[in-house]
């Protein structure tokens, strides 16, 4: 049934590249009013762990850096409303006192309760997104300067952790989620613009710590995002 599943989701997200990829060569046959904002988008933001963990501490920069496309799709004859589509990648890190430790060919984790070792476990990972969200904004033809609203939905896969200890070796950890969901709120004005974003799902699941504490890691980010036409 798993398996079944993943092909299933694998099916709906490769349908959902190909449109965008055509879409990319489409025409705009509306009227001389309409128009898009297709765009390139760079954005970083911060971490805030979500879930309460038994003396979790996360310390440092945790955060994530993002860049990607979006295609416009004007809903409105004025194109103050559209619909966008689009492909991105992000590289997420975090810093905190979760120390994972491999013992047996298996991965443990461990909450460190030291203020010099807690610092420095590092874990990082990398996924590629699909954002869908719903636009609008009070731009025209003639205006390059506008306030915008952009709201939607990320569907995102996600690549293994890297993670740095605070001692030990480098560890590759697949036990990370292979799918997972967010909401998103992009506003402002012109290029610089406030992004809100919220975990649906925990990057890691079902995972205890050695002491038997549940370990769902997931986040609310905070930060900036800018476009780029």
């Amino acid at each position: 049934m798993e398996i079944i599943l993943k092909i299933s989701t694998n099916k709906k997200l490769i349908t959902l590249f190909c449109f965008l990829s055509l879409s990319l060569h489409s025409q705009n046959n509306t009227d001389s009013n309409s128009y898009r904002e297709d765009q390139f988008y760079f954005a970083s933001s911060y971490f805030i762990q979500t879930e309460s963990i038994k003396d979790f501490k996360q310390n440092g920069f945790s955060g994530n850096f993002q860049l990607g496309f979006i295609r416009d799709f004007p809903l409105n004859k004025d194109s103050t409303r559209a619909l966008g589509l689009g492909l991105g990648y992000e590289r997420n890190y975090f810093t905190s006192n979760i120390q994972p430790i491999e013992q047996d060919d298996q991965i443990d984790y461990r909450i460190v309760i030291s203020r010099f070792l807690e610092s420095k476990n590092k874990i990082s990972f990398s996924s590629i997104s699909f954002p869908i969200e719903y636009r609008w904004r009070k731009s025209s033809l003639n205006e390059y300067k506008f306030w915008r609203i952009y709201s939607g939905f990320k569907i995102k896969k996600n690549f293994p952790f890297y993670s740095n200890p605070s001692y030990g070796s480098e560890l590759v950890i697949e036990e990370i989620q292979d799918w997972t969901s967010s909401i998103y709120l992009n506003a402002g004005y012109n290029t610089w613009n406030i992004s809100l974003e919220y975990d649906l799902n925990p990057i890691i699941k079902n995972k205890n710590t050695v002491d038997g504490d549940n370990l769902n890691v997931s986040f609310f980010r905070l930060g900036l995002i800018f476009y780029f036409l």
